[in-house]
């Protein structure tokens, strides 16, 4: 089976094959194969070289949130027509992009400050959620324009957390 979807506003491919009890997963030319366990609707265990994967999945809207090793991501399916981040994550406007968070939370470290510049991975904020600390990470390259958040404030994922103009 392959499977399109877009990962913290990135397009992604990946194929799945199931072998008896594991599921091999190929991400271009990346060899992925864990054995693979339901454990509740929300929460999967991958078993693999001897170390295990708790996973945690969180549906919100058209888009599901996955939490595995203290970080969280977005996961959405493409729309033909739209732009590769997904509403709630980033959107584009003018020339600039407004990064928010995946879920609501606690900020607890920024960062970067504004006129920072900033590489595309790079991360922004860390905001706790659930108990999980989620690193919120630049989408672009680019300068800080605005900072939205201070220390400590909480956040919804409505809200902007960081503005960054795009370098072209």
């Amino acid at each position: 089976m392959e499977f399109e979807f877009i990962l913290d506003g990135v397009p992604r491919t990946i194929r799945l094959e199931n072998r008896d009890r594991t599921v091999v997963f190929r991400d271009g030319e990346a060899v992925f194969e864990a054995e693979v366990r339901q454990v509740t609707a929300n929460e999967i265990l991958f078993f693999f070289g001897g170390r295990v994967a708790r996973v945690y999945l969180a549906r919100d809207g058209d888009r599901t949130l996955v939490a595995v090793a203290g970080r969280t991501f977005v996961v959405t399916k493409p729309l033909s027509g739209r732009a590769a981040w997904p509403d709630g994550e980033a959107e584009i406007r003018e020339g600039s992009v407004r990064v928010k968070a995946p879920m609501p939370g606690r900020v607890i470290k920024l960062c970067v400050r504004e006129e920072d510049e900033v590489r595309r991975n790079q991360t922004l904020v860390i905001v706790e959620a659930m108990k999980m600390e989620n690193e919120i990470q630049s989408p672009v390259d680019g300068i800080v324009k605005k900072v939205h958040v201070g220390l400590g404030d909480f956040v919804d994922s409505e809200k902007p957390l960081i503005e960054i103009e795009v370098r072209k």
